[in-house]
């Protein structure tokens, strides 16, 4: 039986590998669809349809049964989803939109104009040694 074991174990670490990386792909596209559900038409046409591309060639590879097609279709999928992630946030009127706007952690910050129109900022500096 041990001989046995040993003989299988190679094609039962494969066969484990791919019906892990099958769920795994189930599971990313459905978060994926669940997201651009959500988001619904915050989502700029351009980057919906490629996640949409995407989705579909994921789709494809899990009905096809290689397991490295699954696994290179979702590596795909996962940076047009980052790209997506992107191009929600940066949008106008999202909160954080502009990382160089915002001020670092601790710091005290504030931002006026002068009567001449040139931007004031005023900060409190501490020099520590």
């Amino acid at each position: 039986m041990v001989k046995e074991a040993e003989k299988f174990a190679k094609e039962d670490k494969e066969q484990r590998d791919a019906i892990d990386t099958k769920n795994q792909a189930d599971s990313i596209l459905y978060q994926t669809e669940k997201q651009l559900k959500e988001l619904g038409d915050k989502v700029p046409g351009p980057v919906k349809e490629k996640v949409e591309a995407k989705v579909k060639e994921l789709k494809d590879a899990i009905s096809g049964g290689s397991t490295q097609a699954i696994k290179d279709a979702m590596a795909a999928l996962n940076q047009e989803v980052m790209q997506l992630g992107q191009s929600i946030y940066s949008q106008p009127g999202q909160p954080n939109a502009d990382p160089a706007s915002a001020s670092a952690p601790g710091s005290s910050r504030s931002t006026r104009k002068t009567a001449d129109g040139d931007d004031v900022i005023e900060a409190d500096f501490t020099n520590s040694k």
